[in-house]
C-alpha cells in the first residue's frame, strides 16, 4: 500500500511517518487573528460581557463564562499582604 501526499512548497512545515503510516505534524503556525478562544470547541462564550470570566465546567466537561462564581470547590489565595 503506497502513501500519497502533497504539499505546498512550504519550508516551516514538518511531518514524520509513525508505525500506523499516519503523517504526524511536527511544527503548526496560526497567523494572528485567525483564531479566537470561542473557536475552541469546549469553550462556550455565550453570555460574555464586561468583568465576566471563564471557569471549567466539570459536568460539560468546557469551560463557560459567568459574571458571578458560585462553586464550592473554588480557592482563592491573594498571597500575603
Amino acid at each position: 500500500m503506497g502513501i500519497k501526499a502533497t504539499l505546498r512548497q512550504q519550508s516551516s512545515i514538518k511531518a514524520s511517518l509513525n508505525n500506523k503510516k499516519e503523517v504526524v505534524a511536527q511544527t503548526i503556525k496560526v497567523q494572528s487573528g485567525g483564531i479566537g478562544l470561542g473557536d475552541l470547541n469546549n469553550v462556550n462564550l455565550s453570555g460574555a460581557a464586561d468583568g465576566s470570566v471563564l471557569i471549567y465546567d466539570g459536568t460539560t466537561a468546557g469551560f463557560k463564562v459567568v459574571n458571578n462564581i458560585e462553586n464550592e470547590n473554588l480557592i482563592v489565595t491573594g498571597g500575603l499582604y
